[in-house]
């Protein structure tokens, strides 16, 4: 009886955004903006609420009450939660609508290709739907969550600090009160940027997550064992260790370990596909393999693969 040939993994459809998460960071990219505006008008608010005068030597006199100051600051603090997460540590914003959608997109992605790649897997899970509804997978989401929540208190506590110091810097110095409002609309760029590198990362980084979680229990269930495939986009920011890996195979504690040194994780665009192995190693369908480091080899012959920094600021891939 001949023997079944193994089917292929499903590779991105767009080889350019391996994570297929662009979309999602960029939707999450124009919300932190309109957030963060509206961070900056309310302390805004509060230097129009603190009476300013001319005084000698081009500097301003504010008539500065401390407990008004206090008050005032401890409301933009309540305001900046509420703005950036809410009351809720289970339904905020950022995570409802785009890194858990990111996660669960992952596992749908990983469930797809195992179910292509293994009967045994596809009997087992038998559908998305019933998947997404264990008590796995409602853990697994947790501990994403968690890590996603600590990340915004994170970026609240330090845009607080930096629109606070702004604020009574400038009243302190005497600046005319329009300059410090120009201050302060100018920390929005800087709390963007910083906001960009987590929808960057975080999104992208529940999207892998959930296939490598995946992974995991598939070979622990169905005793099936696999490789991850890593997926370099060879974009132009791409850092260097990051396209060099394209194509080659490691197996879920690797990838792990790998993304959590050397700011890895931060504004990666890789991907990683399970492929199923045998005992020792070896792909049941090496051509995606092969595909996978033909794509890596033109790259080096085109001069897609720059020699970066490895410092983690450049938008990866």
């Amino acid at each position: 009886m001949k023997k079944r040939k193994t089917k292929p993994p499903i590779l991105p459809g767009n080889l350019n955004d391996p994570t297929g998460a662009d979309r999602l960071e960029r939707g999450a990219i124009n919300e932190f903006g309109k957030r963060i505006r509206r961070i900056a008008k309310a302390y805004q608010d509060i230097l129009d609420r603190i009476p300013a005068s001319p005084a000698v030597n081009l500097r301003y006199a504010f008539d500065l009450d401390t407990s008004l100051l206090s008050m005032l600051l401890s409301n933009a603090s309540v305001i900046v939660d509420e703005i950036l997460f809410g009351s809720s540590e289970t339904d905020f914003w950022f995570w409802r609508d785009y890194v858990r959608q990111g996660y669960q997109r992952g596992t749908a992605q990983e469930f797809a290709s195992l179910s292509q790649q293994s009967p045994v897997y596809a009997a087992g899970r038998e559908t998305l739907q019933q998947l997404l509804l264990s008590d796995t997978y409602q853990r697994r989401l947790l501990l994403v969550r968690t890590r996603v929540f600590e990340e915004m208190k994170n970026l609240s506590a330090r845009m607080k600090s930096d629109m606070a110091r702004i604020l009574t810097d400038g009243m302190g110095r005497g600046q005319n009160p329009r300059e410090i409002a120009k201050r302060l609309t100018s920390q929005t760029g800087i709390e963007l940027s910083r906001a960009k590198r987590i929808a960057r990362t975080e999104i992208p980084t529940a999207l892998r997550r959930a296939r490598w979680d995946e992974t995991d229990d598939a070979e622990a269930q169905y005793g099936i064992t696999t490789r991850l495939l890593h997926l370099s986009a060879f974009s132009p920011t791409t850092r260097r260790k990051h396209a060099l890996r394209h194509g080659h195979l490691y197996t879920t504690e690797e990838v792990r370990d790998w993304y959590s040194v050397d700011g890895n994780a931060i504004n990666c665009k890789c991907t990683q596909v399970a492929v199923l192995v045998n005992a020792s190693g070896q792909p049941l369908n090496p051509n995606v393999v092969d595909m996978a480091k033909k794509r890596l080899e033109k790259a080096q012959k085109a001069g897609l693969i720059a020699n970066h920094c490895d410092c983690g600021h450049h938008r990866a891939a």
